[in-house]
């Protein structure tokens, strides 16, 4: 039982402050906070997004502006559904120098415009989808034999509706070599590529990679936020990369933060991005249903993507690679995963979706502003 009571002002559009009195709670990172009146509440620019029954990904699940859980001192920003560290350093593109979803050229300047004016949701029509399934720390070297599955998002996060046909790799399919990973052989990891017909732009999607061939060598992978504009397609088609996680990449990660992954429950791993799809570094992140490990950040080695937890107690947040993660969900619960960026000496809420888990899998999350759906 949380008993709370909290003055709220309207400071501006944008930012809420918050004085909090808390006696009791089941949450487990509660104590007895003491800079409470200090917390602020950080919303979607010019629109009520986290309020109660708003449209869009957040759905009338996130219970109010305010969190329903306690504020404490480590993490005093309330950020739609969850209470998140607040950042110490401004947020920044990541270089160029990056294999994937790095700046352009000379872009340096991290680009948040679609929070405060998100595009506008366009009419559906019908497309194929083709990209290269990416390894991830390269103990699987070719991402062949890998089931690619396209689902409608459905309510709170849920698996909606398959649409199209289930797409398959192998031996035979297009190719590219990854040669930079640390764990790849000498000649580099084959990335295989897929196509998958008949999927729908400007609808909120899911893709799910599994092991076409029960051979134990692919983990079962649910990417998140997926959503084709429109003006995203040319001749037909639209090009998007997604993950192959193979079967070791779990225990390669927890063995770090000296745990385990359960077979009953799910992990997450997300990314963060700015309205241009490039990887920040400097947000920090947290979910509002606690898992059995704190969310973590990745240290800043592509070649070598691992948990780095220095970056969390100091509230530094994620590396230039935008890497963050959490271990052992319940599956089937909706969780709110909210990212704040200090952006010219203001917090900021830079992104914030809904997911699930699902038992023995990972759930991918990159979170990339505010989607054209995410309206009142």
């Amino acid at each position: 039982m949380i008993a709370r009571a909290c003055l709220v002002f309207l400071a501006a559009a944008s930012t809420v402050v918050v004085a909090c009195s808390n006696s009791s709670s089941s949450n487990p990172d509660s104590g007895s906070p003491t800079g409470c009146s200090a917390d602020l509440t950080v919303g979607w620019t010019n629109d009520a997004i986290c309020a109660p029954g708003s449209g869009g990904n957040l759905g009338a699940s996130c219970p109010a502006v305010t969190p329903p859980t306690t504020c404490i001192d480590s993490k005093p920003i309330a950020a739609c559904c969850a209470w998140v560290q607040d950042p110490k350093t401004e947020i920044a593109r990541a270089p160029s120098s990056l294999h994937n979803n790095g700046a352009p050229s000379g872009q340096t300047t991290p680009d948040f415009s679609c929070v405060d004016t998100p595009a506008t949701q366009g009419t559906p029509q019908t497309v194929t989808v083709t990209g290269y399934l990416k390894v991830f720390v390269g103990g699987d070297a070719d991402s062949a034999g890998v089931k690619v599955e396209i689902y409608q998002e459905g309510t709170d996060g849920a698996l909606g509706a398959l649409v199209g046909t289930a797409a398959t790799t192998d031996s035979n399919s297009p190719s590219r070599v990854n040669d930079w990973l640390k764990n790849c052989p000498t000649d580099g990891c084959i990335e295989r590529q897929y196509t998958y017909a008949n999927v729908p732009t400007e609808t909120p999607l899911i893709i799910h990679t599994s092991d076409a061939n029960s051979a134990g060598k692919w983990y079962d992978f649910y990417d998140y936020n997926v959503y084709f504009s429109n003006a995203a397609v040319s001749g037909s088609m639209v090009s998007y990369d997604t993950q192959a996680v193979g079967t070791d990449d779990p225990a390669t990660v927890t063995a770090t933060l000296g745990t385990s992954v359960s077979s009953t429950k799910g992990l997450l791993a997300g990314e963060v991005h700015d309205c241009g799809d490039v990887r920040v570094s400097g947000a920090t992140v947290n979910t509002d249903y606690h898992a059995e490990t704190e969310v973590f950040y990745f240290g800043d080695d592509e070649t070598n993507p691992l948990p780095d937890l220095s970056r969390t107690a100091p509230g530094l947040g994620t590396s230039e690679l935008g890497l963050f993660g959490a271990l052992n969900y319940p599956p089937g619960v909706p969780i709110h995963v909210s990212a704040v960026g200090m952006i010219g000496g203001q917090r900021k809420l830079i992104g914030a979706y809904t997911v699930q888990v699902f038992a023995g899998a990972v759930t991918g999350l990159s979170l990339r502003g505010r989607r054209p759906y995410q309206h009142d």
